[in-house]
């Protein structure tokens, strides 16, 4: 459908602006600990995921309203664009960084890009063809809210919560 793939554009450009902007949010809030549950309060890999998560989140609700509605499959859909996209920024950043020791903020961004664009294409191509029930996606987003605020003050010692 035409006005689903226009729209997957739409949530990429979104989740690109939105995601910049939560980037910074926190610092600008005066570390304001609410804004903290949903911006990235460290340069750990694990807050960076927010920066895709949370527009995600915000644009789904929103398109859900204006066309997702029409299809049964469509928060499970987005839930597992969501999560492709949060797991290609992980492996990405990973296999660059183990590869040249370091990370660059160009590459970064474009690492970011990537994830953005993956949810947005497969979240578009899995709401046409998701004959699953749209329960499990909202269980998804909530559970990850969640986590994410629980991680945020209390980061485990390792690996994607540790800053690089």
């Amino acid at each position: 459908m035409k006005t689903l793939s226009q729209s997957a554009w739409i949530g990429f450009f979104f989740t690109l602006i939105a995601g910049i902007l939560l980037h910074f949010l926190y610092a600008w809030s005066g570390e304001n600990r609410v804004v903290g549950l949903y911006s990235a309060v460290s340069e750990s890999t694990w807050e960076h995921l927010k920066l895709l998560f949370f527009p995600a989140l915000v644009y789904t609700v929103w398109e859900y309203f204006w066309l997702g509605h029409h299809y049964p499959g469509y928060a499970s859909a987005r839930a597992l664009g969501t999560l492709l996209g949060m797991f290609t920024i992980v492996s990405l950043f990973y296999t660059y960084t183990g590869i040249t020791g370091t990370h660059w903020l160009i590459a970064d961004l474009l690492v970011f890009v990537a994830g953005a664009a993956i949810t947005a294409w497969s979240s578009s191509r899995l709401t046409q063809k998701c004959p699953c029930s749209g329960w499990w996606g909202g269980l998804f987003f909530a559970g990850m809210a969640v986590l994410f605020g629980f991680f945020t003050f209390y980061p485990p010692a390792f690996g994607m919560f540790l800053v690089p």
